[in-house]
């Protein structure tokens, strides 16, 4: 008789990861501990688990622990409130895709929709889903139990039970969107759930006698079960080898078993050697191991590695046989190191990719069995909308590979938030991503560093614009530069540093200033949350030159400067960096002085006197004439009678004479 196995059954990745957690705990000197309920639906499993200081309790009046562990059913709301009332310290293992139907219970039932529930509404997991729809959740096993509800005026959220079918949800939904003025519906069908149900149904169809493994109160073992009989197929639902009857199997050519979530290895290898033991003793020795399955193409054995070479490994697979692994078939990784990951003598399991090549021998992958470990995981990921760690290992066209236990890719647009020229420098790198397409029986896995690092920035943003005000000062980082001012990134947004705003002195360009990439420290000038502009400044933040200009520049005072501009009228000396003085041109020589640019030239460095300081419109008025000695008049001699008209017609008329006074008088 060949004893086939179902490839999805047995422990769930929620109830691996819940109790992996208890025995964590225990390990870790932290326990004993006790779950609110069963932590499964498997009374050899709670039992072996009591035995190490995992234990059930059906209610916190007989809870004696300090801490509690929150099992994969989940609960209502009010159990975390009473747990913190009574000082438990909480553990929360509920699956993924639990927390997943009660978020979606919770949101809806707030925005007025009836949430509907396909399930058994004594089952724990459905009673927090009716907890978490606060007060506005029905629970019901078949449509006809909905038979007496008006449902034209209602709005409707309809999940299911993670455990429930397929098919029967489907044509519940079908039903309610007949009925309904409006129905949202979310298949909450755990994916694991749903490939264990096709796994099982598809070996029924192949096998005269199914045995599902698993706890007789277990509501997703009930369904496996369910599922192989309405198929015609001949079923026994057991709890452990012990409830197996050896005359089951009397005649029969080909046995498939598989088991319900919550159904540990231990009890499945248990189940298959106690069916061994009984054909053995029933027929004979030799026939009793003729019942092991011959290793065929596409099965997973368990084998030991015996050798290491750069390209390849070799293991033994039991039976006097042994298989190669090519190095290709090791890793999703480009060129892996082969002694980092396997080691002589570790056990592994390897999926038969050739029964025999042409050297005869048998060729394996652990590739393949790795990706098939990390599927279930991988959906759990994709379904809670988790984020990964993972190693980019190649550049392929369009994108890059990361090692996600199976083969991932990355699109270029979704490495970053911006445009990478080249994405060749990611390979190496480990980052986070999320999955954000899952279709492993397409060979397409897609994940998105984008998302994340778009939805980081953004909450950057919102947390800035909800925090700045004015005459706050801010770290930023420079990000471009323009004729007219410097864009700085204060975290996710932009402000905007004006050219004016750069420093007390003028400024001829804002490279003068800062650099690209530069970290500043600004001042918040304005905030313009309706137009999203943020005003900057810098020289907000070094003292007003002016504000000590009266006792720098006293009147009287001599003071020496820079010639930075020249006008018609005169020419700006600088003193310091944003406090100029006006010499005018009257105050450059005794001399007359027709052009400031033929006495001064921009750059030259002169000394003047102060002779007026008005600080408060920031003035200052030098003289540079004042520091030299004012020459004396020449005296004018008395004309001879040879050149009486000589004189006399260089003598101006009354008009003339004023004018030139008044002129002398400001130029000399």
């Amino acid at each position: 008789m060949e004893v086939v196995k179902a490839p999805r059954s047995g422990f769930c990745f929620g109830v691996k990861m819940a109790i992996q957690k208890g025995e964590e705990l225990v390990k870790s000197g932290q326990g004993p501990i006790a779950t609110l309920g069963p932590l499964i639906h498997n009374p050899q499993e709670i039992a072996r688990l009591d035995g190490i200081g995992i234990h059930a309790r059906e209610r916190f009046e007989d809870i004696t622990e300090a801490k509690v562990l929150i099992r994969t059913h989940g609960v209502a709301p009010e159990i975390y409130d009473e747990a913190q009332k009574r000082g438990l310290e909480i553990f929360d293992c509920t699956c993924p895709f639990v927390r997943k139907v009660q978020q979606i219970a919770h949101e809806h039932s707030q925005k007025g929709y009836l949430v509907l529930i396909l399930g058994n509404k004594l089952h724990p997991e459905v009673e927090g889903i009716l907890g978490w729809s606060g007060g506005r959740g029905i629970a019901f096993n078949v449509v006809d139990e909905l038979g007496c509800i008006d449902w034209r005026d209602e709005k409707v959220c309809f999940v299911a039970q993670t455990t429930e079918n397929v098919e029967k949800f489907d044509a519940a939904a079908e039903w309610l969107k007949a009925k309904c003025q409006e129905v949202i519906v979310f298949n909450t069908i755990c994916s694991a759930t749903r490939e264990r149900q096709n796994s099982a149904l598809q070996l029924a169809k192949e096998v005269e006698l199914m045995v599902v493994v698993g706890g007789l109160n277990s509501a997703n073992t009930q369904k496996l079960a369910l599922l192989c009989r309405q198929n015609g197929t001949k079923t026994k639902h057991i709890e452990s080898a012990c409830d197996i009857d050896s005359s089951w199997f009397k005649d029969l050519k080909k046995v498939g078993i598989t088991a319900g979530a919550s159904t540990p290895d231990w009890i499945i290898r248990e189940v298959v050697n106690k069916m061994m033991e009984d054909l053995t003793m029933e027929q004979g020795l030799e026939q009793g191991y003729g019942m092991l399955k011959e290793i065929g193409l596409h099965d997973i054995v368990t084998g030991t590695v015996v050798k290491i070479n750069n390209d390849e490994v070799l293991v033994d697979i039991g039976g006097k046989s042994e298989g190669i692994i090519p190095l290709k078939e090791l890793s999703v990784q480009k060129n892996p190191d082969v002694n980092e990951l396997v080691k002589i003598g570790e056990t592994i399991q390897v999926m038969v990719i050739k029964l025999e090549n042409n050297e005869g021998n048998m060729l394996l992958s652990k590739r393949k069995v790795d990706q098939e470990l990390a599927l279930e995981k991988l959906a759990q990921i994709y379904e809670s909308g988790e984020v990964i760690e993972a190693p980019v290992v190649d550049v392929v066209k369009g994108g890059v590979i990361v090692d996600i236990g199976a083969r991932g890719f990355v699109p270029a647009s979704q490495l970053d938030s911006k445009f990478i020229e080249d994405i060749k420098g990611f390979v190496g790198q480990t980052l986070s991503f999320k999955i954000i397409e899952f279709k492993p029986e397409e060979r397409k896995i897609i994940l998105s560093r984008r998302v994340i690092l778009e939805a980081e920035e953004k909450a950057k943003r919102d947390a800035l614009w909800e925090n700045i005000a004015e005459g706050q000062t801010r770290k930023g980082t420079v990000q471009r530069l323009a004729n007219f001012g410097a864009f700085i990134d204060l975290g996710g947004v932009d402000g905007l540093l004006h050219i004016s705003e750069m420093g007390w002195g003028r400024v001829k360009h804002p490279s003068d200033v800062v650099k690209v990439g530069q970290e500043v420290e600004v001042y918040v000038l304005a905030v313009d949350r309706e137009k999203n502009k943020i005003s900057l400044g810098l020289k907000q933040l070094s003292v007003d030159p002016w504000s000590t200009a009266a006792d720098k520049y006293a009147k009287g005072s001599v003071v020496s400067g820079k010639v930075v501009r020249i006008a018609p009228f005169g020419a700006f000396i600088e003193l310091e960096d944003g406090v100029d003085g006006l010499v005018h041109i009257s105050q450059i020589s005794w001399e007359r002085v027709e052009k400031v640019e033929d006495a001064l030239k921009v750059g030259q460095t002169v000394e003047a006197k102060v002779l007026d300081l008005d600080p408060e419109n920031k003035r200052i008025s030098l003289s540079i004439k004042e520091l030299t000695e004012r020459p004396a008049k020449q005296p004018v001699s008395a004309p001879s009678e040879d050149n009486n008209q000589e004189v006399e017609e260089s003598i101006p008329s009354v008009n003339e004479e004023m004018n030139a006074t008044i002129g002398d008088f400001m130029n000399n």
